[in-house]
């Protein structure tokens, strides 16, 4: 993943929009402080805040529906490492506090979740 776009908020606080791509989809994450440069590649996961809903998802698909809210999203994915929050999201590695992911979930199930922002960090 990496970054494709920066929207500058405020150049000065270093608070910026980032466009990060995979090679499938996008995603618009906020960045504060935002040191970032576009074609940068982006190894750590993304953060996802107030993530809420996480639920076990029947079918093993990926997908991205943007909510209402600036950065607000709907997400599906598989979940990587349970241990660590990491769910994968179309090539996206995403972190979710680990404390939110239900006891009976494991590593290799799909499940959908909100995240009201998602953040390069």
């Amino acid at each position: 993943m990496y970054i494709e776009k920066i929207e500058w908020l405020d150049k000065d606080g270093k608070e910026a929009i980032l466009k990060v791509v995979t090679d499938m989809e996008s995603l618009m994450c906020f960045s504060c402080p935002c040191s970032y440069n576009v074609g940068d590649v982006l190894t750590k996961p993304l953060e996802c805040l107030d993530t809420d809903d996480i639920v076990l998802y029947e079918t093993k698909e990926n997908s991205i529906e943007k909510m209402e809210g600036s950065f607000k999203y709907k997400l599906k994915g598989k979940l990587k490492d349970i241990q660590n929050g990491i769910i994968e999201v179309y090539g996206f590695d995403l972190h979710i506090d680990e404390e939110k992911i239900p006891g009976d979930m494991e590593n290799g199930m799909y499940v959908q979740f909100v995240a009201s922002r998602i953040d390069v960090w």
